[in-house]
């Protein structure tokens, strides 16, 4: 499978590359059996893992290649800026580093959306690449089982970190290039703010993940 998504994602990895732990994490830090609004762009990886954890789960996304790949959660073919689904979910949630995407309106259009559909008293539950990641960022060689991961910077001007990662699984081969941006806490919250999101707190366990919860009004 050599389709490749609008923004970079090689389909085929996604049909392949297994969770991080990301599932488990998730479903410790929110309600049992809440309704999960899937933005993280990762087809089923933690989607569908999250429905046999007992919640309702639906993705969106704007790559058919990608819904194909989901199993057990609802789908919705449409990418975060365009997304009006006149729904509101306890759950919304971003993993990965689309927040530090490096076009500041990519990631104004992604948390315009969590905050269109994450419900009153709902949460947003977001990952994100802090300072500290980028001070220590580095090319590096690791595996998410069973898949070889090597990942190679290619320039950091000290905002903007760009990488190609290259996965393995026998002989089938992905590039994946990414552009993320390097954001203070300060630059993050004011982001939020900028949504109608506030910061609410950093989730138990680590992993980069954190809260933020809708401002009234």
């Amino acid at each position: 499978m050599s389709e490749v998504t609008a923004d970079g994602r090689p389909v085929g990895l996604y049909a392949v590359l297994p969770h991080n732990g990301e599932p488990a994490f998730v479903h410790a830090n929110v309600p049992p059996g809440a309704a999960v609004l899937d933005l993280s762009g990762s087809a089923g990886r933690i989607a569908d893992p999250l429905v046999a954890l007992g919640h309702p789960v639906t993705v969106a996304d704007d790559s058919a290649g990608m819904l194909a790949l989901v199993r057990a959660a609802r789908t919705v073919l449409a990418g975060p800026g365009a997304l009006d689904l006149g729904e509101r979910f306890p759950v919304v949630l971003v993993a990965g580093t689309r927040v530090n995407a490096a076009d500041p309106s990519v990631r104004a259009g992604l948390l315009d959306a969590c905050r269109r559909h994450v419900a009153p008293d709902g949460q947003v539950v977001m990952q994100w690449l802090p300072p500290s990641w980028f001070d220590r960022a580095a090319s590096s060689t690791g595996r998410i089982w069973p898949v070889e991961v090597d990942v190679e910077i290619e320039s950091f001007d000290g905002t903007v970190l760009r990488s190609r990662t290259t996965y393995r699984l026998g002989d089938a081969r992905w590039e994946l290039r990414g552009a993320v941006r390097r954001l203070s806490r300060a630059e993050l919250h004011a982001a939020l703010a900028g949504a109608g999101l506030r910061f609410d707190r950093h989730l138990r366990g680590g992993r980069q993940f954190f809260s933020a919860v809708p401002v009234p009004g």
